[in-house]
This record gives structure tokens, C-alpha cells and sequence, in this order.
């Protein structure tokens, strides 16, 4: 038996888990890449409160354990259980997604952050995190479906909304300060002429 079949073992004892099966005892994943389905805004909310809570638990635990030892006798090794629990639940969850996700979470990972913010009468801007792929193919759309009808011009260039999206993920060259034309008022037919496009 090995440390960690005893370890589980024990914790069955003490009533902090159910039975787990065995590594070797574990058929291979029957899942092949056509049946593992993307998760719906649910469940990849709930990864990622998956990955917070596995986070805080990597980077925190350690500084609680004096503590936990005024708990009970058995509370720093609960907390290794919960631990352990969180990290097989989120690896077995991302097994049931495309490879696709966990580039995904890979991402958000490294370049995420976690901020928590009480919310008040007004809800605040919030960030999330997008390919440089789809997002182009959402720019691309716009502006060939909405820019190319475009009339707007003096104090409603300032207004635009698709224009400060732009301004954020595409700045141009030159910024038009003034109001009198819009720094992608070419980019429409360029997209549609098949053409490079540059700002």
C-alpha cells in the first residue's frame, strides 16, 4: 500500500471521505476528442472558482498550519485532503473538455487576476479574457457590418463605441484628436477589398 492509499485510508477511518479507487485500478479515459464538449458559462465559472480556491490553497495553507493545530488534531491534514480533493476534481473536470480549454485555463493562469469587489447601485467594468483570434473575427464583423454604414462624424466620432473598443485592442498609428473623421473609416473596404489592412 502506498503513503498515499494509507493516508486516504485513514481519512475514510476518521469519516473525511469516501473510498477512492486505486490509480492502476482505473480503466484508461474513453473519451476521444470528438466526445469532450466545451463547458457551458456555468461550468467554466465554476472552474474557475476551482482554480482560485486551489490557488489560495497552494499559496496559503502553509501560513495557517500553526493555527490549525489549535483547531483540532486533525485540521492541517483535513485541509491536505481538501487540497488534494480540489486539485483530482478540477484535473478530471478539464479531461471531459477540448485541449482547447485547458490552453485556456493555462492562460488565464498566468495572465489572470482575482479581485473581489462588493457591488454597488452600479455595476463595474468587468475584463475577460478573449483570443487575439476571436477577437479579430468579432472586429472583422463589425467593423465590415457596422463601420462600413458609417455617417457619423464631429462630436459623434467621440461617442462611438465601436471606436473606443478599437482605441483599446487596435490603436492606430495616429490618434485624430479633433473629432473630424475616424482613424477606421478605410479599414471596411480594405477588410472587404481582401486588402492588408493598417491603421
Amino acid at each position: 500500500m502506498t503513503e498515499r492509499e494509507k493516508f486516504e485510508a485513514f481519512a475514510q477511518q476518521m469519516g473525511h471521505t469516501r473510498p477512492v479507487v486505486p490509480a492502476a485500478a482505473v480503466p484508461p479515459a474513453a473519451k476521444t476528442q470528438r466526445d469532450k464538449k466545451k463547458p457551458n458559462k456555468f461550468e467554466n465559472a465554476f472552474m474557475m472558482d476551482m482554480m482560485i480556491l486551489r490557488n489560495s490553497l497552494a499559496v496559503r495553507r502553509e501560513a495557517v498550519r500553526e493555527r490549525l493545530s489549535e483547531v483540532n488534531p486533525h485540521a492541517w491534514r483535513d485541509l491536505q485532503l481538501l487540497y488534494s480533493l480540489v486539485c483530482r476534481i478540477q484535473e478530471q473536470l478539464v479531461e471531459t473538455m477540448p485541449e482547447s480549454r485547458q490552453e485556456y485555463y493555462e492562460t488565464l493562469a498566468r495572465h489572470g487576476r482575482y479581485h473581489l469587489e462588493i457591488q454597488g447601485p452600479i455595476h463595474a467594468e468587468r475584463t475577460v479574457l478573449i483570443s487575439d483570434k476571436h477577437l479579430g473575427a468579432i472586429l472583422d464583423a463589425v467593423i465590415e457590418n457596422e463601420c462600413m454604414m458609417c455617417l457619423k462624424d464631429g462630436k459623434e466620432i467621440n461617442k462611438c463605441k465601436i471606436r473606443e473598443a478599437l482605441l483599446e485592442v487596435g490603436p492606430p498609428t495616429e490618434i485624430i484628436e479633433d473629432g473630424i473623421g475616424c482613424e477606421y473609416r478605410d479599414v471596411p473596404g480594405q477588410l472587404i477589398r481582401g486588402e492588408i489592412v493598417t491603421v
